[in-house]
């Protein structure tokens, strides 16, 4: 039979974090899944007229003549699978999610192929457990669908919409825009029945969202009602307010607005609703004599839960210095649970669902994992923000840093290629925005590390911090350059502006790494160790660190600690000798260079391998 064109309704359902199933309970799961696919083929599509395309493994691809049968059979299925799961424990039920389009496919008696097939199969993945999602067909209008009362959920097209019937009863939410991967314009998606207990999308999705999170730090409440002196709630709110200001990843709402919720913050929704706010810090303190206790409570308004929180103390005193050791400690911890609760989202949510900031703060987080697999994961992520966001530079800035942490950590595949397409990041950034300091920076860095060109190194870097001479960043890889270049003190100058630029950096070990560096060039060994060990508090599994710690060691005559060190790199870094770390060092023919080289093969490093 040859290909023939035809109109077609595709449901493609695939099974929730099957993998994992398999893996923990494999011999259950493959008995419960063949009996579901009998299920399901045998009882739910004949009842619905559907017919099997083709099972998945762990999905079923289906073809329906009508949306609206389609629609009922996901939603049977959805409710067999949930009969299935009653008595078992939590993490062994099964839950599928669902896909469905009508389109135009292409058939030769066996298969179906064509663009709708995809999409169908991509809808599946913005679907949560029980969900169905469907597109609206190009160019038709929107009509009007009724509701499902059914569990489980099904998001369809506009085009899959208009064949429900009013006998079907549906609830159907607009969920907006959808980024899919592979497609070039945005899908508008539906959801049609209640929404899962765990959805994967909120209604109308929008894209133009901003690339920072904002935060609302609403004035800290007294646990007595003792006359103050001082209004310490609002001395806390305002330490901390100032601190989290610095931050280039945070929009920060003015205590002014945040002072009205002060003893109000029991409905979190609701204050986030009033200040447009996507967490919020709140807390209470008790005096005694001195001395403060402050428990610190920070909310995310997606969630309404808690991703942070502790109890601290110090000195009244404290909180009226410029440098409040205290609320720095508040504002660090707070800074660094919002990148990691960007990095938890990013982890367990399809990423179209995701807003912009999350794709970035989580991105940025997660490049600097240890982790092999979740350093990987960010170029999906850095991926959807381009695919988004094309007119902005920082998505690609982001995404040459990437390729530099790749080839730093010692997992390049190609530097060339890898350079390249660094490079390439990096220009298409600067065509966006010439003076984007980021992109300048980290042009400037690809030049380094990756092509060894340190004028032109040193060039981009001094252009970055002119566009924006607060720009921490840029400051950071130019003290490296520096440092590179044998210009020690120079480079200890910027390195150290960059560490003030930034106290609350979430990559602090990061910068600590290279103002250790910046200290080996100056010859200054002993701080040298020390910024370095700092940084290995913060992060133990960053090989340049460990080679910093062995050469300043190695300079000062402690060899067999300095062994001890380059044992800890070679734990992360294996396959490194001599020769190959001349091969990648920018200054493997400078004089500071060779001294790096000499001291990792005084400790041990192998000169070949």
């Amino acid at each position: 039979m040859g290909l023939v064109q035809q109109d077609t309704v595709v449901l493609l359902v695939d099974l929730v974090e099957s993998v994992r199933l398999m893996r923990e309970h494999e011999a259950s799961a493959v008995h419960r899944w063949t009996d579901f696919v009998q299920l399901a083929t045998g009882q739910i599509l004949p009842r619905y007229r559907g017919g099997l395309v083709k099972s998945l493994g762990d999905g079923l691809m289906v073809r329906f003549e009508s949306v609206s049968d389609a629609v009922n059979a996901a939603a049977d299925m959805h409710r067999s699978i949930a009969v299935q799961n009653t008595g078992r424990p939590e993490d062994q039920h099964f839950r599928l999610r669902a896909g469905i389009n009508a389109s135009t496919a292409w058939s030769d008696g066996i298969d179906i192929y064509g663009t709708g097939i995809n999409l169908a199969a991509r809808l599946a993945t913005l679907a949560g457990p029980g969900e169905t999602i469907a597109s609206e067909a190009a160019h038709e209008k929107l009509a009007a669908l009724a509701s499902l009362a059914n569990p489980g959920e099904t998001i369809g097209s506009a085009a899959a919409r208009d064949e429900l019937t009013h006998g079907v009863d549906a609830l159907c939410e607009d969920l907006g825009d959808c980024i899919l991967k592979h497609f070039d314009k945005p899908v508008r998606a539906y959801r049609v029945g209640p929404a899962s207990p765990h959805p994967s999308l909120a209604a109308r999705r929008d894209y133009g969202t901003p690339m920072e999170p904002t935060i609302a730090v609403i004035p800290f409440d007294s646990r007595k009602d003792a006359e103050e002196h001082l209004d310490i709630g609002n001395l806390i709110a305002d330490s901390v307010i100032w601190r989290l200001s610095k931050s280039a990843n945070l929009k920060v709402i003015s205590r002014l607005s945040t002072d009205t919720f002060r003893g109000r913050v029991s409905d979190v929704a609701e204050v986030s609703a009033h200040l447009g706010a996507t967490y919020i810090l709140s807390g209470s303190y008790v005096l005694a004599a001195d001395r403060i206790l402050v428990t610190a409570e920070l909310s995310a308004a997606r969630t309404n839960q808690v991703v942070w929180t502790d109890r601290l103390s110090g000195g009244i005193g404290d909180l009226l210095q410029p440098e409040s050791e205290l609320a720095h400690r508040i504002a660090a911890a707070v800074h660094l649970s919002v990148f990691d609760a960007e990095v938890e989202h990013i982890m367990t949510q399809p990423l179209p669902t995701l807003e912009s900031y999350s794709l970035l703060l989580g991105s940025i987080r997660l490049m600097h994992r240890s982790n092999k697999d979740e350093f990987l994961q960010t170029r999906k992520a850095l991926d959807e923000l381009i695919d988004r966001h094309g007119r902005i530079a920082a998505p690609r800035a982001w995404l040459a840093n990437w390729y530099i942490l790749r080839m730093t950590r010692g997992w390049s595949e190609d530097r060339k290629r890898e350079a390249a397409e660094a490079l390439s990041a990096t220009r298409a950034a600067l065509d966006r925005d010439p003076s984007d300091a980021l992109a300048l920076a980290t042009e400037g860095f690809v030049y380094c590390h990756m092509l060894r060109d340190l004028d032109t190194a040193r060039k981009r870097c001094e252009q970055a911090v002119d566009a924006n001479p607060s720009h921490a960043l840029g400051w950071l890889y130019r003290g490296t350059v520096n440092a590179f270049k044998g210009e020690g003190e120079a480079a200890v100058a910027a390195t150290r502006r960059a560490m003030e630029l930034s106290p609350l950096d979430p990559q602090r070990y990061y910068f600590e790494s290279l103002g250790a560096t910046a200290l080996l060039s100056a010859h200054r060994y002993g701080e040298a160790e020390k910024l370095a060990r700092s940084s290995l508090v913060l992060n133990r599994m960053h090989p340049s660190t460990w080679r910093v710690l062995t050469i300043a060691l190695v300079s000062q005559g402690r060899i067999a600690e300095a062994r001890e060190a380059l044992g800890k790199m070679r734990e992360l870094e294996p396959q490194l000798t001599v020769d190959r770390y001349i091969g990648r060092l920018p200054n493997a023919q400078l004089e500071t260079g060779r001294h790096w080289a000499r001291c990792l093969e005084i400790a041990g490093l192998p000169t070949t391998g």
